[in-house]
């Protein structure tokens, strides 16, 4: 397929997958009353949610007649890249902790409510596979498959690295999330170029949900401990511990605190880039790919900015634009009615 063609319809896939999406939320607020959504179980809105995204996926398969595997660059890797991506993903937990505090001092966490939901409902091992697993598939497979490739240039892949990072954030909906998600994205389309393969991000992706719902289970039960131990000892009152508790809820943190945290991890993210790097450079030394890895970094010779110019196409068409325009009235409009009081 022409390439400016495949980042034509990389736009209208991710407008497609808006539209959906929004044309939900609008059945949601005609038919509320009656149907009454915010019944449904936390399970099935998730699973709605991701099946939502597979459907664009299929039709645009379908649509442009691709190989799926070709197309989202679903390939073998070494197998230590698979090892090297456990540590790579913990290296980068300082900076998406400090990107996710910051944001969280100016808009208000979405997420918690769901995934707090999941957990006090379902075994760890099915809320694992539902917080994680599935859309470490169903997302990688839209955002670094269809998306980055649709917008790929091999001479120079951080446009398609930096788009795709956007359009992941956006779909989220809401600021607290795209903020996170817009690193995360950027993350995983370096390990993608570093590795080749998919396989690494679907891992990277896993490995971040799964952790976020692995101390959802264990935080509950460490606290639940310590205050039967603190109850206990007899050396704090009740009245103390229910402090002790109120103190702990986000609820009741200040903007400036969180800042506060974002700015304390700083130094931690700094570091934990550093040693990314590294990590990467020897995902793509596995998978002989260091040269395409170093190129990413390193100055280009005038050669080179020719072959970007020669290859380059116009990621940005009106669809994008629409789509992104559609996300950005609906986060604008998620925090306004977050801040109207009930």
């Amino acid at each position: 397929m022409d390439k400016q063609k495949k980042a034509t319809g990389a736009g209208i896939f991710f407008l497609v997958l808006i539209g959906v999406h929004m044309i939900l939320e609008l059945v949601v607020g005609l038919f509320n009353d009656y149907i009454h959504f915010e019944d449904l179980p936390m399970g099935a809105n998730i699973l709605i949610s991701q099946s939502l995204i597979i459907l664009p996926v299929i039709g645009y398969f379908i649509v442009t007649k691709q190989n799926v595997f070709e197309t989202i660059r679903f390939r073998k890797m070494h197998i230590g890249s698979l090892f090297l991506v456990i540590p790579l993903t913990y290296c980068m937990y300082p900076l998406l902790i400090c990107v996710n505090a910051i944001s969280m001092a100016f808009s208000n966490n979405m997420i918690a409510e769901t995934m707090t939901g999941v957990t006090s409902s379902f075994p760890y091992i099915v809320a694992l596979s539902m917080l994680a697993l599935l859309p470490a598939i169903v997302e990688e497979t839209t955002f670094r498959g269809i998306m980055l490739n649709g917008f790929h240039r091999d001479s120079n892949p951080w446009p398609a690295i930096l788009f795709s990072a956007l359009c992941f954030g956006a779909m989220h909906l809401n600021f607290n999330q795209f903020s996170y998600a817009f690193v995360l994205g950027v993350v995983m389309g370096i390990t993608l170029e570093a590795s080749g393969s998919i396989l690494a991000t679907m891992l990277i992706h896993f490995l971040y949900n799964g952790t976020s719902t692995t101390l959802m289970y264990l935080l509950p039960k460490l606290m639940q401990w310590s205050t039967e131990t603190l109850e206990a000892s007899g050396e704090v009152s009740q009245d103390q511990l229910d402090q002790i508790l109120g103190a702990s809820s986000t609820a009741n943190i200040e903007p400036w605190q969180m800042i506060a945290v974002g700015g304390m991890m700083l130094p931690f993210a700094a570091v934990g880039l550093v040693l990314a790097w590294f990590i990467w450079y020897a995902i793509a030394k596995l998978n002989h790919r260091e040269l395409i890895f170093k190129g990413m970094f390193s100055k280009k010779s005038e050669a080179q900015k020719q072959a970007m110019k020669a290859d380059k196409v116009k990621i940005m068409t009106v669809f994008l634009w629409i789509a992104l325009a559609i996300c950005l009235a609906y986060m604008i409009l998620v925090e306004i009615m977050a801040r109207i009081p009930s």
